[in-house]
């Protein structure tokens, strides 16, 4: 009678096994093609965009509205349900309303 036959168990951790590297190699292979995919379309969509998308892009990207930080502001410190985009753009019109009255 030998002892248990321990060369078929399965490892306790994934580290230093061959599924362990692969997965990791899978996971940088994503990020790097979603990486290279992102750049290439948005370099290919600015070079033919012309100088219109180019303001379009960076106003969207980089540059706030006034109306937006409001907006934003309404439903960040609302202690009740977000407010509707109807209900938020008549608010402002009553806002413009009371300062143009004043």
């Amino acid at each position: 009678m030998g002892g248990v036959d321990t060369s078929g168990w399965k490892p306790r951790r994934t580290k230093g096994t061959v599924i362990y590297n692969t997965r990791n190699q899978f996971a940088w292979v994503v990020i790097a093609a979603g990486t290279a995919i992102f750049a290439t379309f948005y370099t290919v969509a600015s070079y033919f965009g012309g100088d219109d998308l180019k303001q379009r892009m960076r106003r969207d990207f980089y540059e706030k509205t006034e109306e937006e930080i409001d907006r934003r502001n309404l439903m960040r410190f609302s202690l009740i349900a977000p407010k509707r985009g109807d209900t938020i753009r008549k608010l402002l019109e009553d806002e413009k309303e009371e300062q143009a009255k004043k």
